[in-house]
């Protein structure tokens, strides 16, 4: 199977996939908001009338009507640049993750978020289109940390952070209004999707992490001079200044703190 979908994708994927995306996006939101403020939505007499072409590009729509309406010109100007931002974020990622790849995870998170709208119909999960690229901020943090947005001299990783805590907070607000804990499984249509293609990748930044957490420490702890050591646990006054330690009569040379002075086995 995954042969067969590896061939699949080198034979079927659009170069430059996330460009067609935010062309698609800019394009039926400036239809929506100058022609028919109700064209790509989706309601419960859209799923009942099986107007599947509103739903199929629902994901290609920015807006809900009611900001459509507000007829403000700060939705153009917000258009603008989430249109810029998935584009250029996502040459980013899919040229770290290759055209095949990228294709797979921008249109799988098409369908997850294109679910869950449909579901949020009938419950309040609160699913909109937005979570596409907010969700694709948080993959290039991901998959870039270390990376700075645009002109932005912030690393992609505190970027990606904030987008999450900001979406998290967003949701416990919602639960508090709804009484629902249904929000927040909203979150998962979004999440899913980058647990799935780049969850290997943040346990391993985090096993990195910790692992130089740990060398880290125990440079800092050699660099430090002590004068006694526990031959058991290893600590030293360093590490716990509130530690007696006291050589073994029985042992030959070897000393101990106060928790294996008289639990330990002696050495001859």
């Amino acid at each position: 199977m995954k042969r067969f979908l590896n061939r699949f994708l080198h034979h079927f994927y659009l170069e430059n996939a996330a460009g067609y995306f935010a062309a698609a996006t800019a394009l039926i939101t400036t239809y929506s908001l100058l022609v028919n403020p109700s064209f790509a939505i989706l309601n419960a007499s859209i799923i009942e009338e099986g107007k599947w072409w509103d739903v199929a590009l629902f994901a290609f729509r920015l807006y809900s009507p009611s900001e459509a309406a507000e007829g403000s010109f700060m939705p153009w100007v917000s258009l603008a640049i989430y249109s810029y931002v998935i584009f250029f974020v996502g040459r980013m990622i899919e040229e770290d993750l290759g055209s095949p790849k990228f294709n797979l995870y921008l249109w799988s998170a098409v369908i997850h978020i294109t679910v869950g709208a449909v579901l949020s119909i009938y419950y309040p999960l609160y699913v909109n289109t937005r979570l596409i690229y907010e969700c694709l901020l948080i993959a290039l943090a991901i998959r870039m940390p270390n990376a700075e947005l645009f002109i932005l001299p912030i690393r992609m990783k505190w970027i990606g952070i904030a987008i999450f805590v900001f979406l998290v907070i967003g949701r416990f607000e919602e639960v508090k209004m709804t009484g629902s804990y249904l929000p927040l499984a909203g979150l998962l249509f979004g999440f899913s999707n980058l647990v799935l293609f780049f969850g290997k990748d943040l346990l391993s930044s985090f096993r990195q992490t910790s692992r130089a957490n740990s060398w880290a420490v125990k440079k800092k702890e050699q660099e430090v001079f002590t004068v006694h050591r526990c031959f058991i646990c290893g600590a030293t006054e360093a590490t716990n200044p509130y530690l007696e330690f006291r050589y073994c009569v029985d042992c030959a040379d070897h000393e101990y703190c106060e928790n294996h002075l008289h639990s330990h086995t002696h050495i001859r």
